[in-house]
């Protein structure tokens, strides 16, 4: 298993960082292998255990099942943080551009569009008409179905000479925007950059990206991260910046290592002919980034992640626009993960074991987090309240250990780059529990292959989330705060002090996290929009 940058000219220099990476994903495997022994060791004992009834064999088990699913992902994340600050290495990557580059390829700056607000687009159109290149063009694609705003984009392109295509189908959304925009460019590009309608651009990004391209006809496409500035005052933004950060950074590094980068729907560059010839952008899929970095993956195209932030976006205005992309994104995910599986299972050998681990695995499983989280909302509840035998941990506790130590590499390592305070790292903790109930209803319509509309999340203000929107978290909130008081009558009447405690601790720790959502955000959204 090779590093990324052995694919290129530095074989003698990179020798050790090859058998570093090896060495690494040795490692991680046998840390996930002897998880696995240890939790699954324990399915026998639980379903032969007389004094166990049948529904408390059956939460043991899938407690147990939990347990796994975080170890995997604590594994994972730990592999990837590893690798990035081990074996990714920037400084290489920009090594890698022509020494002498005359030439200046055609690029096409590529802004899809529906119903967005006009004057903010006029200002991402000005930064990428303003890039430090002498041969780029900038194409907006509208699919706007509000004609007032259709009209206004149209006048505002023409004032900024910059090409203007009307689509009047919402077919393929932003897949089938990009690929119709394509098809309207013919042959006059060799390069598309795609960007999102709430993303400034840096002038230097083709300065710096197209030699790299132009250096490598193996290449296909180069993602860069997705930005957020943090707003004073609003705490969703602050999470928000937090949680794109985490994946930005050291995943998408260890992704890059792993020779996996993906798509990751703007600030992207991508050789049009590649793309071309794979049929274009994904349309059957509602996150068309990752389909599409998996097909060329599985095509046996390069790809890279550079690490260097190029353009700024916008974080969602509201709990409503946040939670509307976080459905389509899970919901995106779990369809991908059918191809995917298909895939693997009819040709096996189209990705390297590696990719697999990351699509299949990996990223395929990910967004199972809600189920997980729900489980472990509902545990010390059914524990507590309706006198289930727990489930006796001790070296069980081996993916919590993990998961504490997740969290402490994240703390440090974004406050040590980014100078996040322990505030607004606790905030981002209660904010992503709040997902439980999103994640789940995603994964329950990717089950059923149930149709979910796409949505552009908005950009400005929306209407506040409902009371009926968090039904579910004050639900359990509800349960938790009767399952701590009865838990601890319990402990004080001598009920079961050996293994009550720490379940009390459980659901305290839980409880607090959804109460900082509701504090926060939930608070914080109520006031900042009115009906």
């Amino acid at each position: 298993m090779k590093s990324l940058f052995s694919d290129y000219k530095f074989p003698n220099k990179f020798k050790f960082k090859n058998n570093l990476n090896s060495l690494i994903t040795f490692f991680s495997i046998i840390l996930f292998t002897t998880i696995f022994v240890l939790i699954t060791s324990n399915f026998s004992p639980i379903i032969n255990n007389n004094n166990l009834n049948p529904l408390e064999k059956g939460i043991s088990i899938i407690l147990l099942l939990s347990f796994i699913y975080s170890g995997l992902h604590c594994v994972g994340y730990l592999d990837h943080l590893i690798k990035s600050l081990t074996l990714y290495n920037n400084n290489l990557i920009f090594k890698l551009k022509l020494k002498t580059n005359t030439k200046s390829p055609p690029v096409s700056i590529i802004i899809p569009t529906l119903n967005e607000d006009p004057e903010m687009v006029r200002k991402t159109i000005l930064k990428a008409k303003n890039v430090n290149y002498d041969n780029s063009k900038v194409t907006l694609i509208d699919s706007s179905t509000d004609r007032d705003i259709q009209n206004k984009t149209a006048t505002m392109c023409n004032e900024l000479d910059i090409n203007y295509i009307y689509r009047d189908t919402l077919r393929g959304y932003k897949a089938g925007s990009i690929n119709d925009a394509i098809e309207e460019l013919k042959d006059d590009y060799q390069y598309i950059l795609i960007l999102d309608s709430d993303h400034r651009l840096k002038s230097s990004i083709l300065h710096d990206l197209i030699p790299i391209m132009e250096n490598d006809p193996d290449l296909t496409f180069i993602q860069t991260p997705q930005y957020f500035h943090k707003q004073p005052n609003d705490h969703l933004s602050i999470a928000y910046s937090f949680q794109q950060h985490i994946f930005y950074k050291h995943i998408c590094r260890g992704l890059c290592v792993n020779g996996s980068s993906y798509i990751c729907g703007t600030n992207v560059l991508i050789k049009l002919e590649h793309l071309n010839e794979i049929g274009g952008m994904d349309e059957s899929c509602i996150t068309e980034d990752i389909a599409t970095s998996f097909i060329f993956h599985s095509n046996g195209y390069k790809s890279l992640y550079i690490d260097k932030v190029y353009a700024e976006g916008l974080a969602p205005p509201s709990l409503s626009a946040y939670y509307g992309q976080q459905m389509r994104w899970s919901y995106g995910t779990f369809q991908n993960t059918k191809k995917v599986l298909n895939k693997f299972i009819k040709e096996p050998k189209s990705l390297k074991s590696l990719q697999w681990w990351e699509y299949l695995i990996l990223n395929g499983s990910w967004y199972f987090i809600g189920v997980g989280i729900f489980i472990w909302l509902l545990y010390p509840i059914t524990v507590l309240l309706f006198n289930m035998k727990p489930l006796v941990l001790g070296y069980l506790n081996v993916p919590f250990y993990l998961f504490l130590i997740m969290i402490m590499s994240q703390t440090f390592t974004s406050f040590r780059e980014r100078r996040y305070p322990l505030k607004e790292l606790i905030l981002a903790q209660g904010l992503f529990f709040s997902l439980f109930p999103v994640y789940t209803k995603a994964f329950v319509y990717g089950l059923l292959n149930k149709k979910l509309e796409f949505k552009v999340t908005p950009k400005k203000e929306v209407y506040k989330i409902q009371l009926k929107e968090i039904l579910p978290q004050l639900t359990v909130i509800f349960l938790l705060i009767i399952a701590i008081i009865v838990g601890t009558y319990k402990v004080i009447n001598g009920e079961n002090t050996s293994t009550y405690p720490s379940i009390i601790f459980w659901a305290s720790y839980s409880l607090i996290m959804l109460t900082i959502f509701m504090l926060y955000f939930y608070r914080e959204d109520k006031n900042k929009y009115n009906d």
